[in-house]
């Protein structure tokens, strides 16, 4: 939709007929958009995406979890070594 200054332009005289199109072309840009909202919305939360989205955040728990535990026994290890050489 454009903003049109009104200072620079000639008034149109507006019909009914003009008004009934103009109704039918809003309500159909609004019907469009529910339609894409609707669809969005549907994706969102659709079962697919939810449950990527829970085991991918597990699966990277997970992850950091095994390298921590890891990273523990590599500085145990790097201790032991270190200390025996008294």
């Amino acid at each position: 939709m454009e903003i049109v200054p009104t200072s620079n332009t000639k008034k149109k005289k507006i019909g009914l007929d003009d008004l009934i199109a103009h109704k039918a072309e809003l309500k159909q840009q609004i019907y469009n958009q529910r339609e894409q909202i609707s669809v969005s919305g549907k994706k969102l939360f659709s079962l697919d995406t939810l449950t990527t989205y829970i085991f991918g955040s597990i699966q990277n728990s997970l992850t950091l979890a095994d390298g921590v535990m890891m990273g523990m026994k590599l500085v145990q290890t790097l201790k032991k070594f270190f200390t025996k050489k008294k």
